[in-house]
């Protein structure tokens, strides 16, 4: 179907599917689907610091001689938006969440088995390193015109969009189906769903806006 060919719809058919599983599978299987989630995570966050350098140093390259201008026009709106973000948060944190039905105690949760084997894949950098290096490598290449770093960077955002379409984005539905399947599983999900619906409505709500 068309529909499930999005990745929204993708997502939400994860969720649905791994909270049904967290019901009916037994202990055994969930130290697969535990691990699976182990390796799966470790594979999409080693990705991330390559997505900020594939994504934002050959977009600064693009900027040509405005680049200085233009990218201190976008860290000021990226960062009063980070701000107006946190805001609207914590305004929804002391105005909405103390009227959701949240538990006090969480009594009767399973508890998850343990992984099977772990697979460690570590960052080649941290996250924020990864920006601060992308900002950079584009800045001296466009005060340098350097012509073969910036085609360099060309090439590697097109290997980077090549790896997000072709990993990134298949495995996040099964690691999201995952995610939930432990939720579902140990009681997380089951004791709070009414809660758990109403905060993705105001998760939702809140991104919109």
């Amino acid at each position: 179907m068309k529909i499930f060919k999005s990745l929204p719809a993708r997502l939400l058919l994860g969720i649905v599917v791994g909270i049904i599983l967290g019901l009916v599978l037994p202990e055994s299987v969930m130290t697969i689907v535990v691990t699976l989630k182990y390796v799966l995570n470790q594979l999409i966050m080693f990705c991330v610091p390559l997505i900020v350098i594939g994504f934002i140093a050959p977009s600064i390259t693009k900027m040509g001689s405005n680049a200085t201008r233009m990218l201190g026009v976008a860290i000021i709106i990226a960062y009063a938006s980070t701000v107006l973000a946190t805001l609207m948060s914590m305004i929804a944190g002391y105005i909405l969440v103390p009227h959701l039905p949240i538990a006090s105690t969480m009594e009767g949760l399973k508890e998850l088995p343990g992984v099977a084997f772990q697979l460690d894949i570590p960052q080649i950098m941290p996250v924020m390193s990864a920006l601060v290096f992308s900002v950079l490598i584009g800045l001296a290449a466009v005060w340098t015109k350097a012509r073969t770093i910036t085609a360099v960077l060309q090439e590697f955002q097109n290997i980077v969009l090549s790896v997000v379409k072709k990993v990134v984005i298949p495995v996040l539905p099964f690691f999201i189906a995952l995610t939930f399947c432990g939720l579902s599983y140990d009681g997380t999900i089951t004791k709070q769903l009414p809660a758990f619906l109403l905060a993705i409505v105001i998760v939702m709500a809140g991104h919109y806006i």
